[in-house]
């Protein structure tokens, strides 16, 4: 299974990188993606910067309209994952 996982990260990768502007990735995303996958997506993001910010979990879940836990589960990413949010973050 890992290895699927592995090889199937890298076909992601690969095409994501032949996406070279802004109006290709936003398409392939239309095409692959449900507006709820985008949304799910975005959400997390959005999230992501907030905590980096600053804001507490509750303000997070408030503003976002989401629970504490979902909050605290893209903490738990930023805390412990690779550092990918972190270096889309732009600060």
């Amino acid at each position: 299974m890992k290895n699927n996982l592995e090889k199937d990260k890298k076909l992601l990768t690969a095409t994501l990188r032949k996406l070279r502007s802004t109006k290709d990735l936003s398409a392939f995303l239309d095409d692959l993606l449900t507006e709820e996958e985008i949304l799910d997506l975005a959400q997390r993001i959005k999230i992501a910067r907030l905590i980096l910010d600053g804001k507490t979990y509750d303000e997070i879940a408030e503003k976002i309209q989401t629970s504490t836990s979902t909050v605290s589960k893209i903490g738990q990413i930023l805390k412990y994952g690779k550092g990918g949010l972190q270096k889309t973050y732009g600060k």
